[in-house]
């Protein structure tokens, strides 16, 4: 078995993907997993032509891109301890493997330093930490958010960051057209204001309530700050204010003097994102039941 798989998706970038798999494919201790997310192009036929080592996953039926569920349907077919998650567009070096296996320890993840735009969610973890916080989360819908949410998540569980040389990777150019091309939300900066405040607001649940959300809860959460924001975006306005409502909590203090009280605490997140800034506040409302 394979010390390393590579994983990649594929949405219409199949002239990409063409530049970028042949580099990967026979570098030593790596095996591949492409998922075609419903590609355009057809790109699982063509892999299986030219590279029939390569695993493929195909989806059908998906207008759109999903890019945390195309992962993570990649890394369910995956047959390595160690996933490096790397987009159609990115270049490896033939001396990839080489250089990189050696610097992988248990309690890091990697990513190329310096990152770039287009080589900013390109990540190898370990296998067993993606699978403790779940993968990719696949509430994101749109461009961003959803790289720095695992990041964020593996930091979460106690995992440190570390770096692989750049030099070791390159990129295929392209306009943003292509970036944003299956998305409904063609304006990059406004996909990603919806999807770091969903991120924002998400963690901070997380860490409130002690547990990770549901994926119902989340695609809930995510749908309503979405809505939110297009509907202030068509409006002309530049700000987004949402209030998250936390689950209920009831509070019994000991009883003084034979006298029991019974608490029940309201909890709301509030958020304001401005086009500068993005503050948060939080209030707490109590309701005392004697």
């Amino acid at each position: 078995m394979a010390r390393l798989c590579y994983i990649t998706t594929c949405k219409g970038r199949l002239a990409h993907l063409k530049q970028s798999l042949p580099r990967v494919v026979g570098q030593p201790d790596v095996s591949c997993v492409v998922v075609d997310y419903a590609c355009p192009d057809n790109t699982a036929d063509w892999v299986t032509e030219h590279f029939p080592q390569v695993r493929v996953v195909r989806v059908s039926g998906e207008t759109g891109f999903n890019p945390a569920r195309a992962r993570n349907l990649g890394a369910r077919a995956a047959n390595a301890p160690w996933l490096a998650f790397f987009d159609a567009d990115i270049l490896w070096s033939p001396e990839l493997s080489a250089s990189v296996r050696p610097l992988l320890q248990p309690g890091h993840f990697y990513r190329a330093g310096p990152t770039t735009l287009q080589s900013w969610g390109s990540i190898i973890c370990q296998r067993q930490d993606f699978e403790s916080i779940g993968g990719y989360d696949e509430a994101f819908i749109g461009w961003g958010g959803e790289d720095d949410d695992l990041i964020g998540r593996l930091l979460m569980l106690g995992r440190r960051p570390a770096e692989f040389p750049a030099s070791l990777i390159g990129e295929v150019p392209h306009d943003e057209a292509a970036r944003m091309r299956f998305h409904e939300v063609k304006d990059r900066a406004a996909s990603r204001r919806i999807n770091n405040l969903y991120l924002q607001a998400k963690l901070d649940m997380m860490r409130l309530l002690g547990r990770p959300l549901a994926l119902e809860s989340r695609q809930a959460m995510f749908r309503e700050i979405r809505a939110n924001a297009l509907r202030a975006m068509a409006s002309g306005r530049t700000g987004i204010a949402i209030e998250v409502t936390l689950p209920p909590q009831q509070i019994e203090p000991p009883a003084i003097d034979g006298m029991s009280e019974r608490w029940h605490l309201r909890r709301t997140i509030n958020y304001a994102l401005d086009s500068e800034s993005s503050p948060t506040s939080h209030s707490w409302d109590a309701d005392r039941q004697s």
